[in-house]
């Protein structure tokens, strides 16, 4: 778990928080994207309207990417230096764009060229980056 102390010395979790953070980064991008290569990037199916597949979409995302960081984390890997944080979260990134747009009937969010993927991912960890710092660094 990831802690920090407030000013009074009291011990908190913000893990909650950052993963609330990456979703709505995430779910963001997603709709940037979405709206700005509407040809290319699809949100909404018969089920969702685009803003509610980049939510849901977003959620997956996420949750993939906390998974894979959380097993990174068990096999010890150290987020140390920049570039093995920047190639850690920008392959997760991609990885996870990837297979929840290959589930596009049930999230809501397909791509046309996976070469997105790439775009997405680099988009998303610019994102994931501020609001690592806004949380984590404060």
């Amino acid at each position: 778990m990831i802690y920090s102390w407030n000013r009074d010395g009291v011990r908190f979790m913000y893990n909650h928080l950052l993963y609330f953070a990456y979703w709505l980064v995430n779910s963001v991008v997603l709709y940037f994207f979405g709206s700005m290569f509407s040809q290319e990037i699809v949100l909404g199916n018969w089920r969702f309207n685009p803003v509610e597949s980049a939510i849901y979409a977003g959620f997956w995302v996420t949750f993939f990417i906390w998974v894979l960081w959380d097993f990174a984390m068990s096999k010890g890997i150290k987020f140390d230096s920049a570039a093995v944080t920047f190639g850690y979260f920008f392959s997760a990134n991609i990885f996870a764009f990837w297979i929840v747009s290959r589930f596009s009937q049930v999230a809501g969010f397909g791509i046309t060229n996976y070469f997105w993927t790439f775009a997405i991912g680099l988009g998303a960890y610019i994102m994931q980056r501020l609001a690592w710092r806004l949380i984590v660094n404060k």
